[in-house]
């Protein structure tokens, strides 16, 4: 840690502001860098030291920021906590960048680097600000040359499958097996195409082509537990379809970010989110319509908002009636299954626990093997309600089942439902049920 002679008066007003102790501010960091892939242990030492002066390395004053950003409930940058700003390199004081400019920079470090650095995720971003998803690419890196001919429909075509290929390999094995090959696909491939030229028509199809990829592979990163890259990918998918003139596109890009939002329990955040979805969908076919219709209704559901929760959650199974036999998108499907499982949500939101046993299991029904993955993290949901109503033989059956499949992915959600499910078991460690199931496991899970 480099040290600076001056102490830093703005973070310890920062702090008194906050009406944290030292002891606060580092829990809230390290909660802040396991969102952004980084196992941190910071303590109240660390934090006096840099109220001294001292600077960490970054990404931790951005983390700081983020941290100070939520308890305040308003934006704090790194630099109004006291930390130098980050030195920009030649051509990144132009504003905002293009897409294929955003694109090469985010993907920049993979393409060198193998692995992506630890970015933050911001809860309190009010807007999709491009800005605040630029980069500073390896030293030495210079993106990808573009195609030295004009690109055709034919280009458009290939982005359209690759997106197929992705999509059905992150379903059966998890994104852990798919996010760096798509990450290098999109640094290599795809944001060359971008910047190459193009007629005016191929280049919006090219745009809209690429928006589900970088979906994708944000929705890669979510599943990873990279929760810093999964926004700004979503954010970039958002504005990728908005420069296609594709609302639909951005509608779904907007979904996942409230879905991402609710899963790290920023409840209004995710309402803003979901609602913003609706409104720029509301000309999409009927089965995204009920994509976007039942995520509003478990971000209502989270609020306590039970009769617009159930509403809407209604019409969602409503123009899902209405889109039946329509063929489904590659990325972003919504089926029989996905509705279940966002019943179950719901109802559970609204203290329904039988309801939303009942919902996994419709889902399940509904749930093809080739979803292995979602099939895994529906068992583990229906395991915890089963235990949590006391049957624990019927739970531990059911983890069996998450068993056979988790052990085929590579998924940090799932890798967590395996955390949750020796959490869960541990006060019934005596019963034969439960010691049978973790003698499945091997290592600390193991009972003698």
């Amino acid at each position: 840690m480099a040290e600076r002679h001056r102490p830093n008066a703005p973070l310890r007003a920062l702090l008194g502001e906050a009406r944290w102790t030292g002891e606060d501010l580092a829990r809230a960091v390290n909660a802040a860098g396991e969102e952004a892939g980084l196992s941190l242990h910071y303590q109240r030492p660390s934090v006096a030291q840099w109220l001294a002066g001292g600077v960490p390395r970054r990404p931790v004053p951005e983390l700081i920021a983020e941290a100070l950003s939520r308890r305040l409930r308003r934006v704090v940058t790194p630099a109004a906590a006291g930390f130098p700003a980050a030195p920009r390199p030649p051509g990144q004081d132009r504003s905002p960048p293009d897409g294929a400019d955003r694109l090469a920079r985010l993907t920049a470090a993979v393409a060198v680097r193998g692995r992506p650095p630890s970015v933050a995720y911001s809860a309190l971003d009010p807007t999709l600000d491009p800005t605040l998803d630029q980069y500073v690419p390896e030293e030495g890196l210079d993106p990808a040359a573009a195609p030295g001919r004009s690109l055709s429909q034919a280009h458009v075509r290939a982005l359209r499958e690759m997106g197929g290929v992705f999509s059905r390999a992150d379903h059966l094995s998890g994104a852990g097996r798919v996010r760096p090959a798509l990450t290098r696909y999109l640094s290599t491939t795809v944001s060359a195409w971008l910047r190459a030229g193009a007629p005016p028509a191929v280049r919006r199809d090219l745009l809209a082509a690429a928006a589900p990829l970088v979906y994708l592979c944000g929705f890669a990163h979510f599943d990873d537990g990279l929760h810093g890259h999964a926004q700004r990918y979503y954010r970039l998918a958002a504005s990728l379809a908005d420069e296609a003139g594709d609302r639909v596109g951005r509608a779904v890009a907007l979904r996942a970010l409230s879905v991402q939002a609710h899963q790290l329990r920023y409840r209004r955040r995710a309402y803003q989110l979901a609602e913003a979805a609706v409104s720029e969908g509301r000309y999409a076919e009927p089965r995204t319509r009920a994509f976007l219709y039942g995520q509003l209704a478990v971000a209502q559901a989270s609020l306590g908002e039970r009769q617009d929760a159930l509403r809407h959650l209604g019409t969602a199974a409503d123009e899902l009636g209405r889109g039946a036999g329509r063929p489904q998108p590659l990325i972003g499907a919504y089926h029989e299954a996905s509705l279940a499982h966002q019943r179950a949500v719901v109802v559970g939101h609204l203290g329904d626990l039988p309801g939303a046993v009942a919902a996994l299991r419709e889902s399940l029904r509904h749930r093809s093997a080739q979803e292995n993955r979602s099939r895994a993290l529906t068992l583990a949901r229906l395991a915890e309600l089963q235990l949590a109503s006391g049957a624990v033989d019927a739970a531990c059956l059911t983890w069996r089942q998450f068993l056979l499949c988790q052990g085929q992915l590579s998924s940090h959600r799932a890798d967590r439902a395996l955390v949750l499910m020796r959490a869960h078991t541990a006060p019934h460690r005596t019963h034969p049920a439960v010691r049978a199931l973790l003698g499945l496991l091997p290592g600390p899970g193991r009972t003698g």
